[in-house]
């Protein structure tokens, strides 16, 4: 009876750790886009969303996280991140981001997307959006 509480006990904790809510590192040269199933190789533009039940999706480009929200139930998901383009590798809440659309700034998709936590950090010209505006203008 012990090693069945025991099990059990185990069996909770296990379930517990791995529903967490949290980012999965982005292994570049390695993971795949959910959407367009590329290799997700440039730092700069990868983006990930983690659902309510702790399941991660990694994307290439932020172009790529954003089409494919229109075939989830977005109310299921839990954090929306994007790169910060000058921050290579670091994902920011993409609701707090700022978005820029530039054509000196190549997306690996072809949006010429990218993110930044700051907008003073925005050093080329573009058209700049908030969470909601980048939304509309991708779909």
């Amino acid at each position: 009876m012990k090693a069945l509480a025991k099990f059990s006990y185990v069996a909770v904790v296990l379930s517990l750790i791995s529903c967490k809510i949290a980012p999965q590192e982005i292994q570049y040269g390695t993971d795949m886009c959910h959407s367009c199933q590329m290799t997700i190789v440039e730092q700069t533009h990868a983006s990930q969303i983690v659902t309510k039940k702790g399941r991660a999706y990694k994307y290439d480009a932020i172009e790529c996280m954003l089409q494919d929200l229109d075939k989830r139930d977005v109310s299921s998901i839990a954090l929306f991140l994007v790169t910060d383009y000058t921050k290579p590798t670091t994902l920011i809440n993409a609701k707090e981001a700022t978005f820029l659309v530039s054509e000196e700034i190549k997306s690996p998709m072809g949006a010429n997307l990218s993110a930044f936590s700051n907008r003073e950090a925005i050093k080329v010209a573009g058209q700049q959006f908030n969470w909601n505006e980048i939304n509309d203008y991708i779909q």
